[in-house]
């Protein structure tokens, strides 16, 4: 389980999270979804720990999490939304370097890098660098590394920006039944039909605090019941409302 103790962080006198508290529970797939701005990005590196907080805390399998802790990390994967490559490795090359540091038997990474490579249908050789493909296929560059040490969590940043809708698909399935397995997944995507798909729980970020996390079947009885039930996808309208600052739609029992 991921827990999130009322998180704040400050840039000079601007407050961009002001208490953030969120619960991400063993099996579940998590979406937290903002505007752009509304903090996602920032609360992401705060609980990878490459970005200092200014009060709250985290855990992480009962454990407190700090800039200092390290060897939690050996059970995360990460995909942040400006993914830093070694852009002259191809992408096996750069699965081999992140598996050298996290520091795995060179007998178990080399078979995961195949199922990685063709499962994303990345290159097999080293004749094409990072640098030269597309941004689909660097984002599947990001994945692949983030599933290399076969972690128990997922942090991901936009993980399908650009990635084909077949590849999507494989993606999807594939955190459903990491999911089932006890993994713990919080994702954070502008892409509402692929989150609508693979989420459990959807939290709103919105003026530096976590509004409501809610299920599907809640967001569709919000959804009627603050008039979208007649659009055409009444949760996605909903949110899009919440989400563009709408003074016509606040969630009724929180």
């Amino acid at each position: 389980m991921i827990i999130l103790k009322n998180i704040k962080k400050k840039y000079d006198k601007q407050e961009v999270l002001k208490g953030v508290s969120l619960e991400v529970a063993t099996g579940c797939v998590q979406a937290l979804l903002g505007a752009n701005g509304a903090g996602k990005s920032t609360l992401i590196k705060i609980l990878s720990c490459i970005l200092k907080r200014n009060g709250g805390g985290i855990e992480i399998d009962s454990e407190q999490i700090s800039l200092d802790s390290y060897e939690y990390r050996r059970k995360v994967g990460y995909v942040f939304d400006q993914p830093i490559y070694i852009e002259k490795f191809s992408a096996r090359e750069y699965l081999e370097f992140v598996a050298e540091m996290y520091e795995l038997p060179k007998q178990d990474y080399k078979p995961r890098i195949e199922e990685l490579l063709a499962f994303m249908e990345l290159p097999i050789d080293n004749k094409k660098w990072i640098e030269d493909y597309s941004k689909g296929m660097k984002a599947k560059v990001s994945l692949a590394a983030a599933l290399i040490h076969q972690p128990k969590y997922l942090i991901l940043d936009e993980p399908f920006d650009g990635v084909d809708f077949v590849s999507v698909q494989k993606i999807c399935k594939l955190f459903r039944s990491m999911a089932s397995k006890g993994a713990c997944i919080l994702i954070t995507s502008h892409q509402y039909d692929i989150i609508a798909e693979v989420c459990d729980r959807f939290a709103l970020l919105k003026e530096g605090e976590i509004k409501f996390n809610l299920t599907m079947s809640e967001l569709e009885n919000q959804a009627v019941l603050h008039g979208f039930g007649e659009d055409k996808n009444p949760v996605k309208a909903y949110l899009e409302s919440l989400m563009s600052n709408s003074q016509k739609n606040e969630i009724s029992f929180l």
